[in-house]
């Protein structure tokens, strides 16, 4: 039995409609995807390099104007492109001088509190910067034989910028930039600044 004509577009929107109804939760999964809010945790290793050649280099104490750092950090994704985020940094020993009790080597510390921007690209790449500030903390070490103890902190600004690359909806690698400004003790450590270049891997849930 045929079909009229005035049959045929009926079921030709019908046909359209299942099409699409079938497509629709495919289509509508990719930007839910990206805005949904979720807190995350992270672990990261940094080369830390200083503006100076030697900072707070003092009579006796060892001279470096590098580090390799660590990081442990945590914070809050509000949607695809706005998070903040706390972090806890060890940024090794540097060479210290502390009046009245001689040579030194400061232990630095950084607290750091950052919103991050994020631009995604693709489901799998994005690229972010961040900005915010830092609390910098210096316990002394002192030679053998030398009494004493001394501790100092501060806080300044950071920032910096990477990328993000997605393996799973909940875990992440990051590659970035990071930049301290004026890190340290004036009158221990010297105050430098310090870049940080690193690769960090974080989890969501």
């Amino acid at each position: 039995m045929r079909c009229s004509r005035k049959e045929r577009p009926a079921r030709f929107r019908f046909k359209s409609f299942l099409t699409a109804a079938a497509l629709a939760p495919g289509l509508a999964s990719t930007p839910a995807l990206a805005q949904d809010s979720s807190w995350f945790v992270g672990v990261g290793i940094s080369y830390l390099k200083s503006d100076e050649a030697c900072p707070g280099a003092a009579a006796g104490a060892a001279c470096d104007d590098k580090a390799t750092t660590w990081k442990i950090f945590g914070g809050y994704q509000f949607n695809s492109y706005l998070g903040i985020e706390l972090g806890l940094s060890d940024m090794g020993d540097w060479p210290a001088s502390v009046t009245g009790l001689g040579a030194a080597t400061a232990k630095l510390r950084v607290f750091e509190t950052v919103f991050v921007g994020t631009l995604p690209l693709s489901q799998r790449f994005s690229i972010y910067g961040k900005g915010g500030i830092y609390q910098w903390d210096a316990d002394y070490k002192f030679p053998a034989g030398v009494g004493g103890s001394a501790d100092a902190d501060g806080n300044d600004f950071t920032f910096g910028a990477g990328v993000r690359i997605n393996f799973t909806r909940n875990t992440a690698l990051r590659l970035e930039w990071q930049r301290y400004n004026k890190l340290g003790d004036p009158a221990t450590t010297g105050r430098f600044n310090a870049d940080a270049l690193g690769v960090s891997a974080l989890v969501s849930f």
